[in-house]
């Protein structure tokens, strides 16, 4: 059987089985499994007989282990393992070569191992709803990566080798234990999403600004107390929410986010903010409740952005 190439798109209907059974008629013809929710406790050798398989999806079953024999499965290129019984990261899945997207959330990992930069052709990869506490500095080498989500982990700091990850555009690191971004998170040029919010981070590096493609910004439920100017370097973007942090300023350099529609500094320490909010055309929503201005000071806030909607209260 001729298998499609990457330009051919989706997979044909008559190449995608949701049974086991009818998948072991002819399992060339194989190029899609979806056995989710099939009380798996152990990984179906007979997968391995499906030579052409492209996608594998055993989310929310009862999987523990992934057999070394999966490196048969050598055109697999997605994966889910979302919603097993995983403690460990299995060794086996990165000898996986053109996997380009590994779903593996809501497990039990605590780590992601340095085998991880074996997956040279990632693209994908999603870790959130897991214990994971340390990232190996590996990591930094998947240079393809597009998307990485990390929420819901227990990580303290991420390795300076993240600035390597060149093409990554969507990055999710929120609710964790962070108190920090390494400075080499401004060399990810290509970040257009960056989420880091309901950490424990004080202090935002100023290479924040080399991020010159992001667009949506969130970093609230921290304890940052001070903006870099280097944020005025972020002119493309369109959503900044700092809400329930401690800022106590916002500086001048935030007239340059001229692009911005949405900005939220809701529950911080503000008293004031700059005239060169003047300058933010686009901006339609801004969020002030819970800080520390006098009515002055909202009256002159009102005047330099007429067009915006201001939330003041709750």
């Amino acid at each position: 059987m001729k298998i499609p190439s990457e330009e051919s798109g989706a997979i044909a209907p008559e190449n995608t089985f949701y049974s086991l059974d009818k998948a072991m008629v002819n399992p060339e013809q194989v190029l899609r499994l979806d056995l989710h929710l099939k009380k798996l406790s152990e990984f179906p050798a007979a997968i391995f007989e499906m030579s052409n398989l492209k996608e594998l999806n055993l989310l929310n079953n009862q999987l523990s282990n992934i057999p070394d024999d999966i490196e048969k499965l050598q055109y697999l290129n997605r994966l889910e393992l979302s919603g097993n019984n995983f403690e460990k990261f299995p060794e086996s899945i990165t000898k996986l070569k053109n996997l380009k997207t590994l779903i593996f959330s809501w497990n039990k990992l605590s780590e992601v191992p340095d085998s991880i930069a074996n997956l040279g052709a990632l693209e994908e990869l999603s870790l959130n709803h897991n214990r994971i506490k340390l990232l190996s500095p590996e990591i930094g080498k998947l240079s393809k990566l597009k998307v990485l989500v990390l929420t819901d982990n227990e990580l303290r700091s991420l390795p300076d080798s993240f600035g390597n990850m060149s093409n990554l555009e969507r990055l999710r690191i929120s609710n964790n234990h962070l108190t920090s971004l390494p400075d080499s998170i401004g060399e990810l040029k290509s970040l257009n999403k960056l989420e880091v919010h309901e950490n424990n981070i004080s202090k935002l590096p100023e290479t924040l600004g080399n991020l010159t493609e992001l667009k949506k910004f969130r970093a609230y439920q921290n304890i940052i107390t001070e903006l870099p100017d280097s944020i005025g370097n972020l002119t493309n973007l369109e959503k900044l929410l700092l809400y329930e942090n401690e800022l106590t300023s916002v500086p001048d350099t935030i007239g340059n986010l001229t692009r911005l529609e949405e900005l939220d500094l809701g529950c911080n320490n503000l008293t004031t903010l700059p005239e060169t909010l003047i300058n933010l055309d686009l901006l339609d929503n801004l969020d002030l409740a819970k800080n520390n201005f006098k009515e002055e000071e909202k009256q002159k806030i009102q005047q330099l952005i007429q067009k915006t909607r201001i939330n003041w209260y709750d």
